[in-house]
């Protein structure tokens, strides 16, 4: 007889609504992080509110500030230079892993989500435009077969999503995202592990330069 599947907990719970209302700014940079208030939006008890809050800190999502106070981290070039200098590497090495790996049932997948991608940018459907591009992504990372690197990424891409929303949100987003998916995609198609890894850090290079340049 299989397992059950284990439901989130109430910790998992607080952690993933807290982690959507930044990445859709609906919490903004700065803003304070009361453990009653959240207790009571959530109707939880303040101890998975305070676990919940220690993961956010401890992936860079909230700081400390005053006495034994939490807000909301304010983004700053210096992080996102750090961050995208991560996500190259990550996104380079599932990529070429990607290539090696990957099946014609991911492939299906895969060419769905492009797809799906592309239509939200003909719509400008910004909020769809960063869910497909995290998207799109997450698939190629788990195509590498390393449970390791999804780990990984998987706090890296919080990050991402969260960078993306608070500046694709205000200025749209270029084209070349999703031609570059496309590209991607096609070298993973072609077993070509070089040009995947390439065209992958390459991508994560003029993300970070335009995410950069929106933030002035």
């Amino acid at each position: 007889m299989s397992a059950l599947p284990q439901l989130p907990s109430r910790t998992d719970q607080v952690f993933e609504a807290i982690v959507d209302d930044i990445c859709t700014g609906r919490l903004t940079p700065g803003t304070p992080l009361r453990q009653e208030q959240l207790a009571e939006r959530f109707g939880v008890s303040r101890q998975p509110i305070q676990q919940a809050l220690l993961l956010l800190r401890n992936q860079g999502l909230v700081r400390e500030f005053g006495r034994r106070g939490l807000e909301v981290a304010p983004l700053e070039p210096e992080f996102v230079s750090h961050l995208y200098e991560l996500r190259a590497v990550l996104d380079g090495q599932a990529a070429r892993l990607a290539a090696a790996r990957r099946s014609d049932e991911w492939l299906a997948h895969a060419d769905g989500v492009v797809a799906s991608g592309n239509q939200a940018f003909a719509d400008r459907a910004f909020a769809q435009m960063i869910r497909g591009d995290v998207e799109f992504h997450r698939t190629v990372v788990e195509a590498s077969g390393n449970p390791l690197l999804v780990e990984s990424a998987g706090v890296m891409w919080r990050n991402v999503q969260r960078v993306m929303g608070e500046v694709l949100f205000q200025g749209g987003a270029p084209a070349w995202i999703w031609e570059d998916h496309t590209a991607i995609l096609e070298a993973i198609r072609d077993r070509d592990g070089d040009a995947a890894e390439a065209l992958s850090r390459r991508h994560a290079e003029h993300g970070e330069q335009l995410i950069l340049d929106a933030m002035g």
